[in-house]
C-alpha cells in the first residue's frame, strides 16, 4: 500500500523546482502529479507575480492557494483570484528609489502591481529575466506607479547591499521589510510580509495544516517559511547556511529537487 507522509506540498520555483534554464524537469512533473494522485495538495512559494509565474506551472497540478509577490499576495491559481494581498506605502516606495538611486543610479527598481512590472528608470540595467522571459512591464514615472505589492532593486550583489544600508538609514527601519530572493535581486516588502506570513495567513484562512504541510525552497528569503512546516527541505545548491536550517538536503534544481524530495520523503510504500 502506498500513503503520504504529508498532505500539503508547498515548493519554491527559482532554485528549487525550476532549472537554471527556467524549465520544469519531467521527473518533477511526473512526481507532482505522483503525489497529487494519491490525495496529496501541491502549490508553489514564489517571489514571482502570478503572471510570471503562471506559464510555468501550465504542466502541474497546483491545487492550493499559492504564495506569490514574496509572501505580498496569496493567489488562487484555480479561480484566478486574489485571497489576500498586502501593500507597500507610495511614500517608502518614493523615499528607497531616491535614496537608491543616489547610491547606485543604473539600479534597476521594479515595481510589482497586480502582474505588471513598472520599471521607475530608463537608463537602468536591465533585470536581464525580463526580456528573457518576456516579463509584462512598463516604464512609469516615480509619481506615477500603481498599487505596490513589492519593489525589487536588480544589479550587482555589492552594489545592492549599499542600497539595503542606505534605505535602512533613510527610514530607521520602520514600516517596511528586506530581502534577497537572489544575489542579483533585493527586495523591499511590507512590514511584516514574507513567504512565511502568507504560509501562515493560508493556514488560518484555509483547509491547510501546518502538521500535514511540506515544504522546500532554496534561499534566504525561504528559510522562515520552511521552519513553519513539519517536515523542511533544500536542495543541494542551497547555500550552506541554509541547509543547516532544514531536516532534508535532496538533489539539487538541475536534477529534479523537488520530484526526489517527493520520491524518497513523502510517500511512503508498505
Amino acid at each position: 500500500m502506498t500513503q503520504l507522509k504529508k498532505s500539503f506540498l508547498y515548493a519554491d520555483m527559482d532554485g528549487t523546482l525550476l532549472t537554471g534554464a527556467k524549465l520544469v524537469t519531467q521527473r518533477n512533473i511526473e512526481q507532482i502529479r505522483r503525489f497529487v494522485s494519491l490525495g496529496g495538495q501541491f502549490s508553489v512559494a514564489t517571489g514571482r507575480s502570478e503572471v510570471i509565474a503562471a506559464p510555468f506551472l501550465s504542466s502541474l497540478p497546483v491545487t492550493r492557494p499559492a504564495i506569490v509577490y514574496n509572501g505580498a499576495a496569496v493567489y488562487d491559481f484555480s479561480s484566478q483570484k486574489f485571497l489576500h494581498q498586502e501593500e507597500l506605502p507610495a511614500d517608502l516606495v518614493h523615499l528607497f528609489f531616491k535614496a537608491a538611486m543616489e547610491v547606485y543610479p543604473k539600479v534597476c527598481a521594479e515595481v510589482y502591481t497586480n502582474g505588471m512590472i513598472e520599471l521607475l528608470n530608463k537608463d537602468c540595467i536591465m533585470d536581464h529575466y525580463i526580456p528573457r522571459e518576456n516579463q509584462p512591464y512598463r516604464y512609469v514615472s516615480p509619481d506615477s506607479f500603481g498599487f505596490c505589492m513589492k519593489l525589487l532593486f536588480y544589479g550587482d550583489n555589492d552594489e545592492l547591499h549599499k542600497v539595503e544600508r542606505v534605505i535602512y538609514e533613510v527610514s530607521g527601519g520602520k514600516g517596511f521589510q528586506s530581502t534577497f530572493s537572489a544575489p542579483y535581486y533585493l527586495e523591499i516588502l511590507p512590514e511584516g510580509v514574507s513567504k512565511a506570513s502568507a504560509l501562515s495567513w493560508i493556514f488560518e484562512h484555509t483547509d491547510v495544516i501546518p502538521q500535514e504541510t511540506a515544504a522546500i525552497g532554496d534561499f534566504y528569503n525561504d528559510v522562515a517559511m520552511l521552519s513553519l512546516a513539519s517536515l523542511s527541505a533544500a536542495p543541494a545548491n542551497a547555500p550552506e547556511d541554509v541547509k543547516t536550517e532544514v531536516d532534508l538536503v535532496v538533489s539539487d534544481n538541475e536534477h529534479d529537487a523537488v520530484g526526489d524530495f517527493i520520491d524518497r520523503f513523502l510517500i511512503e510504500s508498505k
